[in-house]
């Protein structure tokens, strides 16, 4: 599993700015603020005709006016304060889990992006028997976007464990052996589904990568890695690297604060918050 970053800021530091006129409207001429109100104030009182000044009770009427749109204004900038609070707290909660968020711009169709590594994490019995089995399950894309069900059987034989890959309840070439060490540790990082087998998947031939799809047991450094361990198994997928460009799932990272709201880190890539469409439990 990749490693987990804290929440950090990307934004950029602010240049010094040279002194201004504090009088000085620096707000866009287009907009109506409480200076706008403030200036017309102003210019109606010093034009007003002397001889018929303006009526007092039109003067408190338009203070009232302009107190008003100036408690709005605040109103509105403290709910935009609490909504960006808000969405930093729901992005930091996402941090280590699994997220699916949309990479299709504008609703319009993306390019879609073959599985070439499925990510499996948790733990196999070490005092299994014969025979026992544990399964992990998961969705592959090929280069058409189309979704394959990917079931992975890890099953302990008199040699050692195995992983069977199958789809739809037919196998996916034949079983592969998961080697560990004396301490429990996975010895071989990698454990390859050629793209040759990957053709058997009907209507999928010469849709995946040349390479196959890698499945990732994580690193010696990876406290998620798998491993055999005492006690039931807990072996799963954590993610895979594949969509049908519209959608994606991976596992958050980290958290970048912008200026266009919270980013989160995902393999290495900035997802806008607000794309994440479902989160897992």
């Amino acid at each position: 599993m990749a490693t987990v970053y804290p929440i950090s800021s990307a934004m950029p530091s602010t240049a010094p700015t040279s002194p201004t006129d504090p009088t000085a409207d620096t707000t866009s001429s287009n907009q109506l603020n409480e200076n706008t109100f403030l200036t017309l104030l102003v210019a109606q009182l010093k034009y007003q005709d002397p001889m018929n000044p303006a009526d007092s009770t039109q003067f408190l009427t338009q203070t009232a006016q302009f107190t008003e749109v100036e408690t709005l204004q605040k109103i509105e900038a403290e709910q935009s304060t609490q909504q960006s609070a808000s969405q930093v707290l729901a992005a930091s909660t996402m941090i280590g889990r699994p997220v699916t968020y949309s990479i299709a711009a504008d609703g319009s169709a993306g390019t879609p992006t073959p599985t070439s590594v499925v990510s499996v994490r948790g733990s196999l019995p070490s005092d299994a028997s014969i025979g026992d089995t544990a399964t992990a399950s998961t969705d592959i894309f090929n280069a058409q976007g189309a979704k394959v069900p990917l079931d992975l059987t890890f099953t302990k034989a008199a040699a050692g464990w195995t992983v069977q890959a199958s789809t739809n309840g037919t196998n996916i070439g034949s079983a592969l052996p998961v080697t560990f060490d004396a301490a429990g540790d996975h010895t071989i990082n990698d454990v390859t589904i050629p793209s040759a087998t990957l053709d058997g998947i009907v209507g999928t031939s010469g849709s995946w990568p040349s390479s196959g799809i890698v499945l990732g047991f994580g690193s010696a450094t990876d406290p998620t890695r798998v491993q055999l361990s005492s006690g039931p198994a807990t072996i799963g997928v954590a993610e895979q690297d594949g969509n049908d460009g519209q959608s994606a799932t991976g596992i958050v990272t980290g958290v970048h604060m912008t200026s266009d709201g919270p980013q989160l880190v995902i393999a290495g890539q900035e997802i806008p918050y607000t794309s994440v469409t479902d989160v897992a439990a």
